[in-house]
């Protein structure tokens, strides 16, 4: 008995975990809704413009009360309420309307808005002449504004109607007095008809033209005949009263002319025509009215069909409208 061998068995043990509960589960899924929240926060601060960021802001941190006006002096820019307290410049609902209430009625809504895709808004570009009204701002019509833009059309077309009438009165006495100068000279119809008169978008065009019966000019020669200074006493008599500006053209006909020294149908045009404006002047038309004086050659027939057609020699005078 006392030599009895003693033998120690060991048995390996499982491990077991029973310290560990379900308790970290709850923590890891605060910490990831957290986590969450924190990234949406950052994801809607990027994806919101200034103006909604400051309405988050100011819904989040309300100001109840607010300064207006000011000034020096005691009480500038504050006022009482029936119940004694003082306000700076606005009353309790303006107050209570200062309150942002941004996201109250929809909070979801600038998310989704965010979410969904939104086609290219369809842009109408409008093209006018009407400005805004002095004084009025941007989402407030002033008194009167809508009135005024028309009411300043219809002087503004009044206006250029009366000068369209004065200027074709005008021109209609012009051509008056031309036919009273050239009833004097009815005994001398074919002079008379060397004379013609038209009306042109441009104004009133009196021309001076040769006739088979006769020419106003010698021929190569700007020296003016007596027959054709006639003529340009009763034109320079019914245009020097008026104030319109004068136009002298000369023109000769397709017959190819050559002088000395290459001297063609382009000098002899602008010379006539420069003939003229001096005999003009010498009836009473002032210098400063005249506003042009030109040589066109044969380049602008009068009768196109016959370019070597006696008509084509003439020298035209246009009275601007």
């Amino acid at each position: 008995m006392a030599n009895e061998q003693i033998i120690v068995r060991r048995e390996a043990e499982e491990e077991h975990d029973d310290h560990h509960g379900g308790g970290w589960k709850v923590a890891y899924a605060d910490f990831m809704t957290a986590m969450m929240a924190f990234f949406l926060m950052l994801w809607i601060l990027n994806a919101s413009d200034r103006e909604k960021l400051e309405g988050i802001a100011r819904y989040f941190t309300p100001t109840l009360s607010y300064a207006s006006g000011g000034g020096p002096d005691l009480l500038d820019g504050q006022t009482l309420e029936a119940s004694g307290s003082l306000v700076g410049g606005s009353t309790s609902e303006e107050r209570q309307a200062a309150i942002p209430t941004f996201g109250q009625e929809r909070p979801l809504a600038i998310f989704d808005s965010r979410l969904r895709y939104e086609a290219e808004p369809e842009v109408i570009v409008e093209f006018g002449t009407e400005e805004a009204a002095p004084g009025a701002t941007e989402g407030t019509a002033m008194p009167g504004a809508a009135s005024a833009e028309p009411a300043a059309q219809v002087a503004s077309g009044a206006a250029a109607a009366q000068a369209d009438d004065a200027a074709a009165a005008a021109l209609d006495r012009a051509e008056a007095d031309i036919a009273a100068g050239l009833a004097e000279l009815a005994a001398d119809s074919d002079l008379a008809g060397h004379l013609q008169v038209a009306r042109t978008p441009e104004g009133l065009e009196m021309q001076i033209v040769d006739l088979e019966s006769g020419s106003m000019f010698e021929i190569g020669s700007a020296t003016i005949g007596d027959s054709t200074r006639e003529l340009l006493r009763i034109v320079g008599d019914a245009v020097a009263g008026m104030p319109n500006k004068v136009i002298i053209s000369g023109h000769t006909d397709a017959r190819q002319y050559s002088g000395r020294g290459g001297y063609g149908n382009w000098e002899l045009s602008v010379e006539r025509a420069n003939a003229t404006r001096r005999t003009l002047i010498e009836n009473g038309l002032a210098p400063d009215r005249i506003a042009r004086v030109s040589g066109l050659a044969d380049t602008d027939p009068l009768n196109p069909d016959d370019p070597q057609a006696p008509e084509n020699r003439r020298i035209s005078v246009l009275l601007v409208k």
